[in-house]
């Protein structure tokens, strides 16, 4: 409710700034992009796929966090019969392991986070150009987001010149 009354603020402001030889008339439009990226299929797709690239290696994390898991109990369990070989031997290979999974969260996550970019940059491009087309193609004058972010105006639209002007 918040960001509808902030997008038809911003509207009702912005119609009354636009410069006398505009339009009488404003079209507007309001996008919600969050509802549009979960309904469009290239969004899903893009998600579906970075799903099936990263999980062979979310199932090798999750397969070393569980030896690191039994080594821990078996260490916990066994600590007071084992010798100190045996416990030194045990905790080195719990920390190797423990390495590991480490090295191996920390690059999974800067690898997804790296390709979850790239592709919601295609995405964003893709929104982009799809709603300069239909403002264009259907003579919208600003189509802004629900939180009152443009996404399309009209250059007679920006003020921004005349008001420095007024101002200088």
């Amino acid at each position: 409710m918040n960001t509808i009354f902030k997008s038809m603020l911003f509207c009702l402001i912005t119609a009354i700034l636009i410069p006398s030889s505009a339009s009488a008339e404003l079209k507007l439009g309001i996008v919600n992009l969050d509802q549009l990226f979960k309904e469009i299929p290239i969004y899903t797709e893009s998600q579906e796929k970075i799903k099936k690239q990263f999980d062979p290696r979310a199932r090798n994390l999750k397969t070393l966090e569980e030896e690191w898991g039994n080594l821990n109990e078996q260490y916990l369990k066994n600590e007071t019969v084992m010798s100190d070989k045996e416990k030194k031997v045990l905790v080195e290979k719990i920390q190797k392991i423990e390495t590991k999974f480490r090295t191996g969260q920390e690059k999974i996550q800067t690898d997804l986070q790296r390709l979850q970019q790239e592709e919601l940059s295609k995405i964003r491009a893709i929104v982009e150009s799809a709603i300069t087309e239909y403002a264009e193609k259907n003579n919208f004058d600003l189509i802004i987001r629900a939180d009152g972010t443009t996404l399309y105006a009209k250059k007679y639209i920006n003020i921004t010149q005349e008001i420095i002007s007024r101002l200088q």
